[in-house]
């Protein structure tokens, strides 16, 4: 780990709280989130849509157990239900994108 991402890891709590966070809670672990409302679809490789991406959900990496386990799981952020579609797990955040709880990918 660099000299900067033990600096964002040490000042994460201060961030997160600059940011506002929710209550994430997938696969019985309950961690906090800094949430960002979007959306958005693509086309998938082999032609099709891939599932609408309705939010990101960025956790600090020491809060969640085995993040990549979490994919495809479902989940609730502040008690609304999505799956997790994506987890994108680095040294100072894991994000995490999230679609309607319904998508079977």
């Amino acid at each position: 780990m660099s000299i900067i991402d033990d600096f964002l890891n040490v000042s994460a709590d201060e961030v997160d709280s600059m940011f506002g966070t929710k209550t994430m809670v997938c696969d019985g672990q309950t961690f906090s989130v800094v949430w960002d409302d979007y959306s958005s679809d693509s086309d998938g490789g082999l032609g099709g849509l891939e599932p609408e991406v309705q939010a990101t959900a960025t956790a600090q990496p020491g809060d969640v157990t085995n993040p990549a386990a979490l994919k495809g799981k479902r989940c609730t952020v502040a008690g609304v239900a999505f799956r997790v579609y994506a987890v994108r797990p680095g040294d100072v955040a894991i994000r995490f994108d999230l679609c309607d709880p319904n998508e079977s990918k």
